[in-house]
């Protein structure tokens, strides 16, 4: 017998091993906790609003320079014989003597050189409020920034729900479908039996075998289903669409607390991320108007310099500053600054009317959340006596059948609607659980330990 070697059987033994963790990992449950909690680090959406963050912050900071000089460094160098240039240089490097006034030196002078080091300075000293408001408005974008990212936490946790009571919903689909199935087989087999005893014709297992068929297209489609639905949880989890899933819990009653529908229209507006942001937005577009205002009044500012002007690296020239004041006032820009103002006031109007459209359209949301909501209840109430009547009508017709007493019609009926009530009994559960969430995000408390996340 060949003996393997060491390292081939190391790496044998660790194959074995990560598949059959992997193995255990993929037959763990998947709690919806579990879930969300994956969805809020790895989310590929929630993973744009970071650098746009950091983004907002650096606008931020780059509004607030606006309080401080900019300073420059310049290094130059320069040539000529220019008349001009070469009288205006020997001034600055200090080198003007009495013979520079010769006629001659003033109209052909010798090429000079000029090597300049300058440092500058600028800033202002009263813009009446254009600085401040540019900062306020990039504060208050860095506010919308938050507020956004807080819209799509909740967007996020609202279809990580969905997607997850969606597998539930998707793998009770393909249990019925398999049931209906199984049920179809025997029912075939049955119809086998009475047929060679003489008991049944020909047509009952033609029947039956149609049925047969139809049962088998529906367990593919329903596994096609749950595929594709834990492929949806996966993305949302920012995991690989194919990734291994643990079983989600089972679709199951539960009795959850009707919140007051006025109470719920009372808080939207201090707790709903999107609602504030857009209040963010119109205070920036009032800012922007009152900075576009702004334009038409005069800016102070001062300004100061100090330089080096030498001849060369060599040697030493002139030690220059200036420093002085400055007042300018824009008299006429062609109509830009009227324009400007105008069209940050349209802006502002339309932020106004939109922050009014969303105040009807939450109130909307909340209503349908609620009516959705007492239909889904009284929904799985009914879909849970119409399955446990469709089970026993089925158990009944199928004895009734073997005792001859019921054609095989029948039987294909009753088994029909076993597998239609089991579906529309898990469709309700997972109809009342979302609408109690979507209750929860139209009034904006919806989070990841709010009561629809924990029913």
């Amino acid at each position: 017998m060949r003996i393997l070697s060491l390292p081939f059987t190391l790496v044998l033994l660790a194959g074995m091993t990560g598949g059959i963790i992997r193995e255990i990992y993929a037959q763990e449950p998947l709690t919806l906790a579990k879930a969300l909690e994956q969805a809020l680090e790895h989310n590929p959406e929630l993973a744009v609003d970071a650098p746009m963050r950091e983004a907002a912050d650096a606008g931020l900071a780059a509004s607030r320079a606006g309080y401080l000089p900019r300073i420059d460094f310049e290094q130059a160098y320069t040539g000529g014989n220019n008349p001009v240039y070469v009288f205006g240089t020997l001034l600055t490097q200090r080198r003007f003597t009495a013979a520079n006034f010769a006629l001659s030196s003033l109209n052909n002078p010798n090429a000079l050189d000029n090597l300049q080091t300058r440092f500058s300075a600028q800033g202002n000293i009263w813009d009446f409020g254009r600085t401040r408001q540019r900062v306020e408005g990039a504060r208050l974008g860095l506010e919308t920034t938050d507020r956004g990212h807080e819209d799509h936490v909740r967007q996020v946790l609202l279809a990580t729900l969905d997607a997850y009571y969606s597998v539930s919903l998707a793998r009770d689909g393909w249990s019925a479908a398999k049931t209906s199935l199984e049920s179809a087989e025997s029912i075939v087999k049955q119809a086998e039996a009475r047929v060679q005893s003489g008991m049944s014709v020909e047509a009952d297992l033609l029947r039956g075998q149609v049925y047969l068929a139809s049962a088998r297209q529906r367990e593919i489609e329903a596994r096609g289903q749950l595929e594709m639905a834990r492929s949806r949880l996966n993305r949302l989890m920012g995991e690989p669409v194919t990734a291994p899933l643990g079983e989600t819990a089972p679709l199951k009653p539960a009795s959850l607390p009707v919140p007051a529908e006025e109470g719920l229209k009372a808080e939207q507006a201090r707790r709903r991320p999107d609602y504030q942001r857009l209040q963010a937005e119109i205070r920036q577009a009032e800012a922007e108007v009152r900075s576009s205002r702004a334009e038409y009044l005069p800016s102070i500012g001062a300004y100061a310099s100090w330089e080096m002007d030498n001849p060369s690296l060599n040697s030493y020239g002139g030690n220059n500053w200036i420093a002085g004041l400055a007042l300018r006032w824009n008299i006429f820009a062609g109509g830009a600054d009227a324009a400007r103002l105008r069209a940050a006031r349209q802006r502002l109007e339309a932020k106004k009317r939109e922050l009014s459209a969303m105040e009807s359209a939450m109130t909307l949301e909340i209503h349908n959340a609620m009516v959705q909501f007492r239909s889904a209840e009284q929904q799985v109430e009914a879909a849970r006596a119409a399955e446990a009547q469709s089970e026993e009508g089925l158990r009944i017709l199928k004895n009734r059948y073997e005792a001859g007493l019921a054609t095989m019609t029948d039987v294909l009926a009753a088994d029909s609607q076993r597998a239609a009530a089991r579906a529309m009994f898990s469709g309700a559960i997972y109809r009342h659980r979302l609408s109690y969430a979507q209750i929860e995000y139209a009034a904006g408390t919806l989070t990841a330990t709010s009561t629809a996340m924990n029913p």
